[in-house]
């Protein structure tokens, strides 16, 4: 199944949806692991099944067939109570569209997972001062979303990811609402986190937005088309 370093194995997944006499096949027996530390590029074009693999991966869908482990545990064994914890602990979800809660402040957001651990953490404030720190916004604690601008609610969004201190960052197009340029600091944030030990996945249709993940699977219709090392010269050029 997995081995030690091994944070994510999935072992032909298959997820299939009906509509009417049709039957799509939004992933089609796709198999791979994810080693603690990576930082992993899942591209494709819309419908090649690269957001349906992040649901299964984050818990909050399950394959028609198939498995997914993550540290080892298959996510199919997890109730619903089980399922919520995983999620609230082992892993931070970034979304495209940043979502959070207008009238809270940033750091009201980035505390806002705290709230459903049991038990409660102490220390939920200084917690979420320092993720807001550790990606640049120590001094944008009192800002609501419509004081900052795109980047800056994106580093907020990440913060609240990984406030929990999870083991995987599961990041949806996080640069999709984002100019060029703003983009870039994401992704450069990205990668020093990753530099600090985080694993994340990240999903993407852009190929400049990929090459700064040390790896790159491209789907196609539900399937693994590619599954590449980036240089380490792309890597290079990214980090500049």
């Amino acid at each position: 199944m997995a081995d030690s370093e091994t944070l994510i194995c999935c072992e032909n997944l298959t997820k299939v949806y009906h509509q009417g006499q049709s039957e799509i096949r939004a992933l089609d027996d796709v198999s791979f692991t994810i080693h603690a530390g990576e930082f992993v590029a899942i591209v494709g074009a819309s419908g090649s099944g690269k957001s349906t693999l992040m649901n299964m991966l984050g818990g909050l869908d399950q394959p028609s067939s198939g498995e997914v482990y993550v540290d080892g545990v298959a996510l199919s064994t997890l109730n619903s109570r089980q399922l919520a914890q995983f999620r609230n602990e082992t892993v931070g979800f970034v979304f495209q569209q940043f979502q959070l809660l207008p009238k809270k402040t940033a750091l009201q957001n980035v505390k806002l997972p705290l709230h459903y651990r049991r038990p409660r953490p102490d220390g939920e404030t200084k917690m979420a001062e320092a993720s807001l720190a550790r990606v640049g916004l120590g001094d944008r604690t009192g800002h609501r979303p419509t004081e900052l601008s795109g980047g800056q609610q994106q580093r907020v969004a990440i913060a609240r990811a990984l406030v929990g201190a999870p083991r995987l960052l599961l990041a949806d197009e996080p640069t999709g609402a984002l100019d060029s340029v703003t983009s870039a600091d994401v992704m450069r944030l990205l990668q020093e986190l990753n530099g600090q030990g985080l694993t994340i996945l990240l999903i993407t249709h852009d190929r400049d937005v990929a090459a700064y993940a040390g790896r790159v699977i491209t789907f196609l219709d539900g399937k693994i088309l590619s599954d590449k090392m980036n240089t380490t010269e792309t890597q290079r050029a990214r980090q500049r």
